[in-house]
């Protein structure tokens, strides 16, 4: 039902029955942008008050549905301070558990503080563990919790979709949003032949904001005992592909750049909870 909504709302869907629902998502879109704008008013007028906790916070967030890459950033991010003897936690709202124990089994003496109130886990982070600074996990549309830096991720491959709000569309919030951002990561950025397009955009989008690029190089491969493999291990060879993630084509996509011939490529939805057959 997931992948039927989204691919309506990327224009992939044809059919009369995606013809004839396309005009009350408009509608509910032009509702759910209205809720946005009137969010951010209150918000910048200190009509409704927010909270700045005692550490440095830096805000990991995206402005469309899923798949723009914020966990490995949030992971660079933590290990990248840590390394410089920071005291670091990761604030998450925790949709999915999985994320949150990756983080905290990969990353030696980091941990992640999981809840939907972000303001509750904030003061449960700094009453705990009183920490130099906070990474607010997909923070950009959370107004209440004030941060010092805000880092928005955009996919190279699909970076505003159809240009239209959810759910007609696959933005959360308008492009001009990103007028907020101090810094724009262009994910993905192997994906497409002329970066440059996008920079210039975004660029006049946001003149002050630092835009950069970024792509993902796999280290190895694992298998289910976690044994660890050079990656030109399937070089060559034939592959079955499973995934749980919100952009499985970038997937197959890097497992071809390493030379795999996919055989099969079942997709689950993000975050899928797999059990045993």
């Amino acid at each position: 039902m997931r992948d039927f909504f989204l691919e309506i709302a990327l224009d992939k869907r044809k059919g009369l029955f995606a013809l004839f629902l396309r005009p009350p998502l408009y509608l509910l879109s032009l509702i759910y942008g209205l809720l946005v704008k009137g969010t951010c008013w209150v918000y910048k007028r200190g009509i409704l008050p927010g909270y700045r906790p005692q550490a440095k916070v830096i805000s990991v967030g995206n402005i469309t549905l899923g798949g723009t890459g914020k966990t490995p950033l949030v992971e660079f991010l933590a290990e990248a301070l840590l390394r410089k003897g920071k005291r670091v936690v990761v604030l998450s709202r925790g949709y999915s558990l999985d994320e949150p124990r990756m983080l905290e089994n990969k990353i030696e003496g980091l941990r992640v503080f999981t809840g939907r109130d972000r303001i509750k886990t904030a003061k449960e982070a700094q009453d705990a563990l009183d920490p130099e600074v906070m990474i607010l996990d997909d923070g950009f549309q959370h107004w209440r919790l004030k941060r010092d830096l805000d880092i928005v991720l955009l996919n190279s491959r699909n970076y505003f979709g159809n240009r239209r709000l959810i759910p007609r569309g696959i933005l959360r919030e308008p492009p001009s949003s990103l007028a907020r951002a101090e810094v724009i990561v262009i994910s993905k950025a192997d994906s497409v032949k002329d970066i440059s397009l996008i920079k210039n955009e975004l660029g006049q989008i946001n003149p002050r904001a630092l835009i950069v690029e970024c792509a993902y190089k796999p280290e190895c491969v694992s298998d289910a005992q976690g044994k660890v493999y050079a990656w030109s291990i399937i070089e060559n060879k034939n592959i079955c592909l499973l995934s749980g993630i919100a952009d499985p084509d970038y997937f197959k996509k890097t497992a071809s750049d390493l030379g795999a011939r996919i055989v099969s490529d079942q997709r689950f939805p993000d975050h899928h909870q797999y059990h045993k057959g």
